[in-house]
């Protein structure tokens, strides 16, 4: 008697699938419904994912918070054609503050500049990762007995509503000039810092009483900006020192 015949499983390969569709999205954009699915619960609701974070495959609903940094991170070296060209507020704002020609002698201050911001593409990366990663095993505010890993997954994953809001900000910057673009900083300094103490607030596990959860989420937002602009700084100090010897060209 011959054994019954069973339909064989689809493929993983399969792109009748919804995983299909979710791999053809990511062949196109290098994002996945994944990913975008994990952006829209850390603003909307973070606490799932700061709970999801604690289970070794985030319950295989979320991607994990650094991957998401790192796409976000990608996401404005790609956008430099928006706000990084010569005709850009911020390569006017950075070459008349950085091009001396006293200083550096005389030569081509708007190529220096471009290599000056091509060079930070390059820096921020490796200088963002190593200063919040350092920031992040450091900081305790997630409740006793938190694991080092698990500090790295919640400490990224409360940066991202910060950083997709510089990555939103990109997309204004060609139409700006450069005094509004000055006059964006600091307010937008104001709701990045907002923007990470409210996400640590409203993701800390409900059993948290409120005030711990809110000096939890102050604390958060200062050291987390505060490592922001540490960043910058120490980008800065790099990129133009590399370039300095060279001068313009």
């Amino acid at each position: 008697m011959s054994e019954p015949v069973t339909q064989a499983r689809p493929a993983d390969d399969d792109m009748s699938r919804a995983s299909g569709w979710d791999a053809l999205l990511d062949d196109l954009f290098g994002l996945n419904v994944r990913a975008l699915a994990s952006m829209w619960a850390i603003l909307a609701a973070p606490r799932k994912v700061f709970e999801a974070a604690r289970d070794v495959d985030w319950l295989g609903k979320y991607t994990p918070s650094i991957r998401l940094v790192f796409t976000l991170i990608a996401a404005m070296v790609f956008l430099r054609f928006l706000w990084g060209g010569e005709d850009s507020a911020l390569h006017q704002m950075t070459r008349d503050s950085l091009t001396d020609p006293n200083v550096l002698g005389m030569g081509d201050m708007d190529q220096f500049t471009q290599d000056y911001l091509g060079l930070w593409l390059v820096l921020f990366p490796f200088g963002y990762f190593a200063i919040h990663g350092i920031v992040a095993l450091l900081l305790r505010v997630w409740g006793k007995g938190t694991p080092a890993p698990l500090r790295l997954r919640l400490y990224f994953a409360a940066l991202l509503p910060g950083l997709l809001l510089g990555v939103l900000s990109t997309l204004m910057m060609p139409l700006l000039d450069v005094p509004a673009l000055e006059a964006t900083l600091i307010p937008l300094f104001v709701l990045t810092f907002l923007a990470y103490a409210i996400t640590v607030f409203r993701g800390l596990a409900g059993r948290m009483a409120a005030v711990a959860r809110a000096w939890r989420a102050v604390l958060f937002g200062f050291i987390a900006i505060s490592s922001d602009l540490l960043t910058t700084v120490t980008v800065f100090i790099v990129d133009y020192a590399w370039l300095y010897e060279r001068g313009p060209v």
